[in-house]
């Protein structure tokens, strides 16, 4: 449970929880109408947050691209103010597809506030992210939307793969062995899966779009990482879930600029902690009765609770890690998992004695000069 100065803690917090609509976000201008009858929603919209990304967009538009998703599917490109060809790139698009691409072009403002904009922009009956640098399996698409019609779910979840952008070598993410495909499940009835559960991410998340705006999410802006707290905030107060094993996400991976790589975990420290801190206290509204309710007005029910509590502790086991296993300078990263620390003890004695193993055992590896990468190093040596 949290600190017993944490309702406080919480009542006091001054959030803007309510989402702008498309019109009101500052900074934001949209090539096309946002003005749609019911009848003539798209059954999917993908938003596209890119910035700076001319040498990918091409493909990631061309795999989506294709007359069989004229009516069924909208695709949105957010460009957060890039300095390149990323919007006239869109606009070739819009001149051959105009019934499937739109752009939304706003101020630089982060992976988060491009994330935003094209949620309110979205039309679709169901709303996914795919980044400006990645692209879909084009006929898996075309068979997701099939299934998609059909379906009547709060989240659907598909299958992702891995592509090296270096070697060109790929890793596929199948369904975890005999999970329930096809149809919507009871969200409580996949949490005891840690399989299931763990395939919950942004790569393979479609939502209902009237339930994610309804949630009235609004992501962290000018902070990278946040699409952890997308997929937290998204599916947390989620009733029904539907599984589809059908590939369609390609995940580029092996770009040293990417966040996810190690050094930019640690260039971004703030960042990430500021993401830890912002699910920290989603938690603790939750636990104080004042988090987020399921769509029909109901409280989180116990699985749910436990499933949000087990993805706040995964990311705090990733903070230290950045600090103690990912930084080169050792020093620096026990100096920031001491100071994370203290402040959880306060703020979440729970999530604290949690944490404590991975922090222990992190700290002990730090001291002995042991880092992540060479623990990598260790394991791929065994395997071979």
């Amino acid at each position: 449970m949290v600190g017993d100065d944490v309702q406080a803690q919480v009542a006091e917090r001054e959030r803007d929880d309510e989402p702008a609509a498309l019109d009101e976000l500052e900074g934001v201008t949209v090539d096309a109408s946002v003005d749609t009858p019911e009848s003539a929603r798209p059954l999917l919209s993908i938003a596209m947050p890119c910035y700076n990304v001319e040498a990918y967009l091409r493909r990631g538009l061309t795999s989506l691209s294709d007359p069989r998703f004229a009516g069924r599917l909208e695709v949105i490109v957010v460009d957060d103010g890039s300095r390149d060809g990323t919007a006239a790139i869109a606009r070739e698009f819009i001149r051959t597809a105009p019934e499937i691409f739109r752009l939304v072009s706003k101020e630089n403002g982060g992976h988060g506030s491009a994330v935003n904009a094209g949620l309110a922009a979205a039309r679709g009956r169901y709303f996914r992210v795919l980044d400006g640098d990645d692209w879909m399996d084009t006929e898996g698409l075309d068979a997701f939307l099939n299934a998609l019609a059909n379906l009547h779910a709060d989240l659907v979840i598909d299958r992702k793969r891995e592509v090296d952008m270096v070697t060109g070598l790929s890793r596929e993410f199948p369904l975890a062995e005999g999970v329930e495909t096809g149809h919507a499940l009871p969200f409580a009835s996949v949490l005891t899966n840690g399989d299931t559960v763990f395939q919950i991410m942004i790569h393979t998340l479609t939502a209902r779009t009237d339930y994610l705006q309804g949630l009235s999410i609004h992501l962290l802006e000018r902070t990278f990482y946040e699409d952890y707290e997308y997929v937290v905030k998204a599916s947390v107060p989620a009733e029904t879930i539907a599984y589809l094993d059908i590939e369609t996400y390609q995940y580029q991976v092996g770009n040293a600029a990417q966040s996810v790589s190690h050094t930019n975990y640690v260039k971004r420290w703030a960042d990430h902690t500021r993401v830890v801190w912002e699910l920290l206290h989603y938690l603790a509204d939750v636990e104080v009765g004042r988090g987020p309710q399921t769509i029909s007005g109901e409280a989180l029910a116990a699985p749910a609770r436990a499933y949000l509590s087990e993805k706040v502790h995964l990311l705090i086991d990733t903070h230290y890690n950045i600090a103690l296993l990912f930084d080169g300078d050792r020093r620096r990263g026990r100096a920031r998992a001491r100071e994370f620390r203290k402040k959880l003890r306060e703020f979440h004695p729970g999530q604290f004695r949690r944490g404590e193993r991975r922090y222990w055992s992190a700290l002990i590896l730090n001291y002995l000069g042991i880092s992540y990468a060479l623990i990598q190093r260790i394991k791929k040596g065994w395997r071979s």
